[in-house]
């Protein structure tokens, strides 16, 4: 892996906390002050660059096993990820379509125990990634420093553009997240075959 891939990871990666922060923006638009708005950044980028971590030491323990295998392995990891957003699309469009405009109605409250389920959630798919950057000649620390510093930038840019886009471009950002996290697959599969 190269700089360009961390970073397309880091794109990645941080969708599903893009799409989030969009829908925490018109959800939660009653009970937001700027504390709360710039959690979320803060929140998520840290969470994006410590599971990453966590990922890369225990997969460092197994390391000598599977190097042979490790292109399959990273891509058959970015091929479930793919599939995992995938699921959660087609998930979230069977509820949209049942009606679930009834809890759109209440006022909800964004709480510090709603960002951290969230932040734990949208980057369990780190920790995954994280095991794929031991084989990677890039230093653990620049990687998940690429990959956080992408997650604040991005989360921000939601932040503010949250409040006027809507839920539409949160699912745009979904289906971004898993196109790039496909062709990283296909990449490196072809790479292992090659």
């Amino acid at each position: 892996m190269n700089i360009l891939d961390i970073f397309l990871i880091g794109v990645a990666l941080s969708m599903d906390a893009f799409a989030l922060t969009i829908a925490n923006s018109t959800t939660y638009k009653n009970s937001l002050n700027r504390k709360k708005e710039w959690a979320m950044p803060v929140t998520f980028a840290l969470f994006q660059g410590v599971m990453p971590l966590i990922g890369y030491y225990i997969g460092s323990l197994f390391f000598g096993y599977v190097e042979g295998y490790i292109g399959y392995i990273t891509a058959g990891i970015f091929f479930i990820l793919t599939g995992k957003i995938v699921f959660d699309i087609i998930k979230d469009a069977k509820a949209e379509k049942s009606g679930g405009n009834e809890q759109d109605k209440k006022v909800h409250k964004f709480t510090v125990w709603i960002l951290l389920i969230q932040a734990v959630a949208t980057s369990i798919d780190a920790l995954a990634v994280g095991v794929t950057l031991v084989s990677s000649t890039i230093s653990i620390f620049i990687a998940i420093g690429i990959i956080a510093g992408v997650t604040f930038l991005l989360v921000t840019v939601a932040l503010l553009i949250g409040k006027y886009l809507g839920v539409v471009l949160g699912k745009y950002a979904t289906y971004v997240g898993a196109i790039l996290l496909f062709a990283l697959a296909v990449k490196n599969l072809v790479q292992a075959i090659i």
